[in-house]
């Protein structure tokens, strides 16, 4: 499955209304991270088609090489190894599992030049 197949998004973080825990405003960041509507079948029997109401079904990666150029955004979280800058050219490392410690569906796989599989 292609990950374009998968209403891809890249994610951002701060900017305008964002402050920071002492009270600064907290700069715009692009390309921090990404989401995608998660490739298993039990998911997928799931989707409304509502990006509001499919919002539970994405998986989210934060990049430890931002599409910014900046460091990773959080420090106290894993993050994957990005190459590409398009959904098409997309590889990510390593594997991604959707724990569901922490809500997800158990879904692991790996993304590779675009391509979506699973373990």
């Amino acid at each position: 499955m292609r990950l374009s197949d998968l209403d891809p998004r890249f994610v951002g973080a701060g900017g305008d209304g964002v402050f920071d825990k002492n009270g600064a405003p907290v700069p715009y960041r692009r390309g921090v991270g990404l989401s995608f509507l998660c490739p298993c079948d039990p998911c997928a029997a799931q989707r409304t088609g509502d990006r509001d109401k499919d919002f539970h079904l994405r998986v989210f990666v934060e990049f430890s090489n931002p599409l910014d150029g900046g460091a990773p955004h959080r420090s106290d979280c894993h993050t994957w190894l990005r190459t590409g800058e398009t959904f098409d050219r997309m590889t990510l490392r390593p594997s991604i599992l959707s724990t569901k410690e922490k809500g997800g569906c158990g879904w692991h796989g790996f993304v590779t030049n675009g391509e979506v599989t699973s373990c």
